[in-house]
């Protein structure tokens, strides 16, 4: 892939350099790789709650599959994987928005969709950022927030901080809502692994649809 110099998003960036380009896959490899690891487990999800907990929280740790596995996972494992897992891509995203600027930000696009949920969400975020940044940062430490970071050119050991707190944050108030209900968590997980087919069937289309909206309307050379 290279990074379309005559980009909108780039014309007032310097083309990037053979060398550059390298490092560029090599620090988005990674976090692209964990997306499409994210897509596996929501289509493997249903199966995963009955039988494989750990790996799901692995996969694909959004909000509602980490409230089904609080209760089917030690609490130790929920927060020790949860967490490697949440921050594992962050300190390329925020190296590749550091390092590359408006390139990180297409080449994400680029390997993702124009309207993928990441940029769609930097366009959104990018004007509170300079002045809200470090509360974004800790309230919202997910992958298009860690890219802004490393593009707005935040400090990393003031983002790393506010990163770890907050995916951490973010994983005590999942685990405590979880055992708050836990009665309706665990009628939801019944339902979802009694009906395991349908359920597989309906994330296949989700997956697809998601796949599809991003992507629509990319030309790619």
């Amino acid at each position: 892939m290279a990074v379309p110099a005559d980009t909108p998003d780039s014309s007032a960036a310097p083309a990037l350099t053979p060398e550059q380009l390298v490092r560029l896959k090599v620090l988005g490899a990674i976090p692209l790789a964990l997306v499409a690891g994210a897509y596996v487990g929501q289509i493997l999800s249903a199966t995963l709650l009955a039988r494989l907990p750990v790996l799901l929280l692995a996969l694909t740790p959004t909000d509602p599959f980490l409230i089904l596995v609080v209760n089917e996972v030690p609490v130790w494992v929920f927060f020790l994987v949860g967490f490697v897992r949440l921050v594992l891509p962050d300190p390329f995203l925020y190296l590749l928005g550091h390092e590359f600027g408006p390139h990180g930000r297409e080449y994400i696009e680029y390997e993702l969709g124009p309207h993928n949920r990441i940029t769609r969400t930097i366009d959104v975020l990018d004007r509170w950022f300079p002045r809200l940044g470090s509360a974004i940062v800790f309230l919202l430490p997910n992958y298009p927030v860690c890219l802004l970071a490393g593009i707005t050119r935040m400090r990393f050991a003031a983002f790393a901080v506010l990163n770890a707190a907050g995916t951490a944050t973010r994983l005590f108030v999942i685990w405590r809502l979880g055992r708050l209900f836990s009665g309706p968590v665990e009628t939801v997980l019944g339902w979802v692994t009694r009906y395991q087919l349908p359920f597989t069937a309906a994330m296949v289309v989700l997956v697809a649809a998601q796949i599809g909206f991003s992507r629509k309307g990319e030309h790619h050379d």
